[in-house]
């Protein structure tokens, strides 16, 4: 079981206050809590397979089919200043 005094430890990284009569509740359930990991740390892993996702889904994107597009003359219309095929804006960075 974990200590007093590592329990006051934890409290204290923790920026916790722990009464005297909640101590051992404390130190049963961090004792409990690292029991657990150890448990997880333990497992022996059959696969040497690694999983990126659990979704087997690769490339899943829509045919891109231009569809609606305006002409150059169209979005150029309301541009104040044209240069060839760039629209001309002012500067903003120095």
């Amino acid at each position: 079981m974990i200590s007093e005094e590592q329990v006051n430890h934890i409290a204290d990284l923790a920026k916790l206050k722990v009464e005297e009569n909640e101590m051992k509740k404390y130190q049963q359930q961090l004792t409990d809590i690292l029991t657990e990991i150890d448990k997880i740390l333990n497992v022996e892993i059959q696969t040497t397979e690694i999983m990126i996702s659990p979704s087997f889904n690769q490339n899943v994107y829509s045919e891109d089919n231009p569809e609606n597009h305006i002409s150059k003359e169209e979005a150029f219309k309301n541009a104040k200043r044209v240069k060839g095929d760039y629209i001309i804006v002012p500067k903003v960075i120095e």
